[in-house]
């Protein structure tokens, strides 16, 4: 009794924030990883920025070796971002922050020195229903000047229409409107680098079949000239050295199409068609063009299915042509990018991976990194011989045997695949080694088992209709039992003999209601805890009966919550949890009555294992458009006192990742939590119980500035508060320098290139802030 009233103050305890030292790692295979927009660094060496598939703007400081994570997009709405460009002579990056049909859709300017957001531009149509920014420009020497191409659907047709502002955005003039211009829509857009007022659109086509031609202005948009109208464009570069020498690509057409390179001697005047040869595929279109800025006589063009490259300004060209769609080579190009300190040297990024030429495009060797697109869902069995985990990629999922640091993969698509359903993967709680799946293909849905991590699988189940896997539970007191939820069904399985496993199927009390967890009762095989909907069952007679346990959580409707998972107490078999989302509930006697111990939305809870009254909890990412599924961000919870007060390891501190799985591995005093990450792959937060604090320590805060970032020998302190001392540690928590006086850059000269964390300590509190070395 005494317990359950300290329970029942929770609303009225604090959240307790974390001391962080911990960051994430990210624990994905290299060889999987993708980025877009590989970029080398204009003024330091080795220092590479790219864009992950999501919303991560990621840097290496090693050439490629190692990656950290730069910029992570808030995701206040679901969104990616494209178009990583190198602005302002290398001193900040710019990209497009997409948001289909929202006002979340932006442009950014991103200071390198200080890491942080110097501007921000919306489209002034942000109130079309499905707008996007497809391209735009920004002038490199004034910063104010943009120019905005956006697509929107207006009355069935598909609508591009382009925005010049000089003035920062405050004022926006509609300059090309493709409803007036027989529908043709643009491809991309530029300024020339020489002449804010003088723009360069890329015309498609339309619905009438007319085929766009380069629209050329010199007045800012006001009035107009097409040049070499009756074909597509796309990709634009201009000479570095001299602006009026511009080099054109043709895009995508129809059956008038003629794949053509163009010079402008000009200023895009007078066009002239490069004598090419170009290899015959499915689009023939020309798609990146990328002169060397430090070289101007060094050229290449990407196209679908091969680079061509020049040495002597555009007089000869070599073309390396790939006749197969191969991601482990090189297929549909997208980017290219010059190192301006070392020869003969580009970052090439495609359709698949991101390559490295150090031949001047001769031979490609690919650019692994650990940013790889993770699906599905996570697992993980722990005892104290082994530990495994079990992540969604490709489609199919990855073993990692963490005791063995081994890692293998089952079920994995290739990339030019694109089809089938995600595999997804539950690993035996109580059985090392056993591992069950569910997948659909050719209108089928299987669930299957392996006793081997996923070799050798036997079928479980199979059916026309849809079986989902929500829910694996294993009896401790008869191991070769297991319960099931395929969704709407509910399986007792008898799995003594592999090759003849007996599956029966269970009545349900709720007929239609998805069950969304099952636990098998710890103590008694007979015993199963069920929920269905917003509906907490129990039953003791292994299935024949059911009695519907809802003491204490009357509250939940239907309409607006849901009851995710169930988790029993490893140390204490009478203490249940549920998640929720409308929070975590306890139970202290098997689910006969709950309490609410926290009210924030959770998908994953546990109890530890190891250490007593422990509990973390984690919400994954949602936009809400899974009703009942509430907006959230990714974050974890933890709680040492079952649940009178918790901690929280914030959205902010995780990166900000777009995950919708999570697995725990307890240790005493200590947890690791992983997630799966759309784009970052499997990532893991390791958690010292030791650590938590009322002293909480605020990882990112724009009142105080590192700069420069990176840097290769010091670095100084903007702040609007007096700075007492500054702590530098490495990633992995180990201090290497206190400065007690920093009034003057702080010299780290002596430290090896890497990420590290500067914690400032000011009159106002402490911050912590990321510092890249990058020499």
């Amino acid at each position: 009794m005494k317990k359950q009233t300290t329970l029942l103050t929770f609303f009225l305890s604090v959240i307790i924030s974390l001391t962080v030292t911990a960051q994430i790692q990210l624990e994905a295979p290299k060889a999987y990883g993708q980025m877009l927009d590989v970029t080398y660094s204009e003024t330091q060496e080795d220092v590479i920025y790219a864009l992950t598939l999501t919303n991560h703007v990621v840097t290496s400081v090693d050439g490629g070796t190692t990656w950290g994570i730069l910029y992570s997009d808030p995701l206040d709405h679901y969104a990616r971002l494209k178009d990583l460009k190198l602005i302002n002579n290398g001193a900040a990056l710019s990209f497009n922050v997409v948001a289909e049909g929202s006002d979340y859709n932006k442009i950014i300017v991103f200071d390198l020195a200080t890491a942080t957001i110097t501007q921000t531009f919306s489209p002034p149509n942000s109130f079309e229903s499905d707008i996007l920014i497809e391209s735009y420009d920004i002038s490199d020497s004034n910063n104010d000047v943009v120019l905005m191409h956006t697509t929107y659907s207006l009355l069935g047709a598909y609508t591009h229409e382009v925005f010049y502002t000089s003035n920062g955005g405050l004022n926006w003039n509609s300059i090309y409107y493709s409803v007036i211009n027989d529908n043709v829509a643009i491809n991309n857009v530029s300024i020339s680098p020489e002449d804010n007022d003088k723009l360069f659109l890329m015309r498609g086509g339309s619905t009438s079949r007319e085929l766009g031609g380069v629209f050329v202005s010199v007045d800012a948009g006001q009035t107009w000239e097409n040049k070499i109208p009756g074909n597509t464009y796309d990709a634009i570069a201009f000479n570095p050295d001299n602006s009026d020498d511009i080099l054109l690509g043709t895009s995508y057409g129809y059956d008038t199409h003629i794949e053509n390179l163009y010079r402008s001697l000009d200023g895009g005047e007078t066009w002239a068609i490069v004598p090419m040869t170009w290899t015959s595929m499915a689009n023939d279109n020309i798609i990146a063009i990328t002169f060397n800025p430090n070289n101007a006589n060094e050229i290449i063009v990407l196209e679908e299915n091969e680079m061509v490259v020049s040495s002597d300004n555009g007089t000869t060209w070599e073309n390396y042509v790939y006749t197969t769609i191969d991601p482990e080579t090189y297929y549909f190009g997208l980017s290219a990018s010059y190192n301006p300190f070392v020869a003969d040297e580009l970052l090439i990024t495609t359709n698949f991976y991101p390559f490295l030429t150090t031949d001047g495009g001769v031979t490609l060797e690919k650019l692994e990194n650990p940013f790889v697109n993770a699906t599905g869902i996570i697992s993980a069995y722990s005892s104290a011989d082994e530990k495994h985990i079990y992540y969604g990629m490709r489609s199919g999922y990855m073993h990692k045997d963490l005791q063995n640091d081994t890692e293998e993969g089952h079920y994995l698509q290739s990339l030019t695949q694109g089809f089938g359903s995600a595999v997804k993967v539950f690993a035996d709680p109580v059985v090392p080694g056993r591992v069950f799946t569910g997948n659909r293909a050719l209108n089928t849905s299987y669930i299957n088992v392996s006793s081997a991590h996923g070799l050798e699988p036997k079928i479980i189940a199979s059916s026309m209709f849809f079986l989902i896997l929500e829910d694996v539970s294993t009896s401790i007191a008869n191991p070769n039992i297991s319960w099931i939820s395929t969704g709407l069904e509910l399986h007792r399985v008898d799995l003594t003999d592999m090759d003849n496993i007996i599956d029966e199927n269970i009545a349900i009390p709720e007929w239609g209601e998805v069950i969304t967890a099952v636990q098998v009762d710890n103590d008694a095989a007979t015993t199963i805890f069920m929920t269905q909907g917003v509906d907490f069952y129990k039953s003791t007679d292994d299935g024949a009966s059911w009695t519907l346990s809802n003491n204490g959580l009357e509250h939940l409707n239907a309409r607006d919550h849901l009851i995710l998972d169930i988790e029993q107490n490893p140390l204490n078999t009478n203490q249940l949890l549920l998640s929720s989302t409308d929070g975590i509930y306890l139970s202290e006697n098997k689910g006969d009555s709950w309490v609410s111990i926290s009210s924030e939305f959770t998908d994953n809870v546990a109890f530890s294992s190891v250490t007593e009254n422990t509990i973390v909890g984690v919400t994954h990412y949602s936009d809400g458009f899974n009703v009942p599924l509430p907006i959230a961000k990714a974050k974890i919870v933890i709680s040492t006192d079952l649940g009178s007060t918790w901690s929280e390891i914030s959205p902010e501190m995780l990166n900000y990742p777009f995950t919708e799985s999570s697995a725990f591995l307890f240790a005493e005093n200590s947890v690791s939590v992983y997630l799966g990450v759309h784009d970052l792959g499997l990532i893991k937060y390791d958690i010292d119980l030791a650590t938590l604090s009322v002293n909480s320590e605020v990882l990112y805060d724009n009142s105080i500035q590192i700069y420069p970032n990176p840097t290769p020998h010091s670095f100084s302190i903007r702040s609007a508060a007096s700075v007492e001392a500054v702590n530098i540690y490495t990633m992995t928590g180990k201090k290497v320098k206190t400065v007690t006086q920093p009034n003057t850059a702080i010299d780290i000269s002596n430290l090896t290139r890497g990420v590290y964390l500067i914690e400032v300590k000011t009159t106002n509190g402490t911050i912590t802030k990321r510092l890249l070395k990058s020499n």
